[in-house]
């Protein structure tokens, strides 16, 4: 039996090796036939050892990492823009409204809330608006238990949404922002920081 497989296997096309395997399970050609596979495996780790050896060392990265780590830690929260303030309150609320009045400054209010990852995937980009814009104050206002009233009374439908404040206009942008339309947000801004 063992010599028939054998000649089935050097005479016959691929197909019927595959058929062959499937009537011997346990046969020797089986385990010569993974030997193959094993060594041509071994080729591909042969290739990748060469790529991880011509690549930077992973050193740097892990120190850079762990250094911002640290520095994380020793703030306790991550790093925010100086004018971005958190209002949690309506009299914080209407208190950052006043001082944009009062200043002549935009104010830019986010509304989100801290289970939303549209919320989360937003903040960056809003903390880049905000440091590349200085002289205008930015706000986030999270959902909270004791601040549901609050969001209703301004309109807020849903998270994560928007309002631009001009201090002689007052509120001239009120809509959900997403990351496909936030450049439009962003131009608008622009063109009413200016």
């Amino acid at each position: 039996m063992q010599q028939l497989f054998t000649a089935a296997w050097t005479t016959t096309a691929p197909t019927s090796i595959q058929r062959s395997h499937q009537n011997y399970p346990h046969s020797s050609h089986r385990i010569g036939w993974s030997t193959t596979q094993l060594s041509y495996r071994d080729d591909e780790h042969d290739t990748l050892e060469s790529k991880k050896k011509s690549s930077p060392p992973a050193k740097d990265f892990q120190s850079r990492m762990k250094r911002m780590a640290m520095r994380r830690r020793e703030t306790g929260k991550s790093w925010r823009p100086p004018n971005v303030q958190t209002a949690t309150s309506l009299e914080d609320f209407a208190n950052v409204i006043q001082e944009g009045r009062t200043k002549n400054q935009l104010v830019v209010v986010r509304f989100y809330a801290n289970w939303c990852k549209k919320c989360q995937a937003l903040r960056p980009s809003f903390d880049k608006v905000a440091s590349s814009k200085p002289q205008v104050i930015f706000v986030d206002v999270p959902v909270t238990n004791t601040n549901v009233e609050l969001h209703q009374g301004l309109g807020v439908k849903s998270v994560p949404f928007a309002h631009i404040y001009c201090p002689e206009k007052g509120l001239v942008f009120e809509e959900k922002i997403s990351r496909r339309r936030f450049s439009e947000f962003e131009e608008l801004v622009e063109q009413h920081s200016s």
